[in-house]
């Protein structure tokens, strides 16, 4: 994570539970939101604080296609976000 995108933008996963290893690399706080298509958030890290990591784990997620983006005022808005498939 760093200002403003996630690194990869683009993750596959299996379903079940999935671990991310959040690191970010920017100079402001970042955290991670899944969302289902619907919109709702199904899952969120805590706020990662600049030159921090974070290992956020996921419990029993559903195949399908999620988008995930950074919650921080703007930041999304800003290129801050990704799509996670999981099958």
């Amino acid at each position: 994570m760093t200002e403003f995108k996630f690194d990869p933008s683009s993750i596959d996963a299996k379903s079940g539970n999935v671990v991310f290893f959040l690191v970010n690399g920017g100079t402001t706080s970042h955290d991670m939101a899944i969302r289902d298509s619907s919109g709702k958030t199904v899952a969120q890290s805590e706020l990662v604080s600049a030159g921090d990591s974070f290992v956020f784990t996921v419990n029993n997620l559903a195949a399908g296609t999620y988008n995930f983006l950074c919650t921080q005022p703007g930041h999304a808005d800003a290129g801050m976000k990704g799509t996670l498939t999981v099958s």
